[in-house]
């Protein structure tokens, strides 16, 4: 079968009942992870600007606070 008569073949429906199914379990399973990597990266910018201020370093400043941020010390 050709690459254009496969594509005559799919007919794909975003209307199918399952569609709708499938949207609500990806929202499900993807926006807490997307609210937790938000956060960490909030806390990652606060961090290392508290970190930047005492110690001038933006490198160690960046590394602490991901460490600190990730359940580190």
């Amino acid at each position: 079968m050709t690459k254009k008569n496969w594509f005559k073949g799919l007919r794909l429906n975003i209307h199918a009942p399952g569609t709708g199914l499938a949207l609500i379990v990806l929202a499900l399973t993807q926006v807490p992870v997307s609210i937790k990597n938000a956060a960490e990266v909030a806390c990652i910018g606060q961090t290392s600007n508290r970190i930047l201020k005492v110690d001038k370093n933006h490198l160690e400043a960046n590394m602490l606070a991901v460490q600190k941020c990730n359940g580190g010390r």
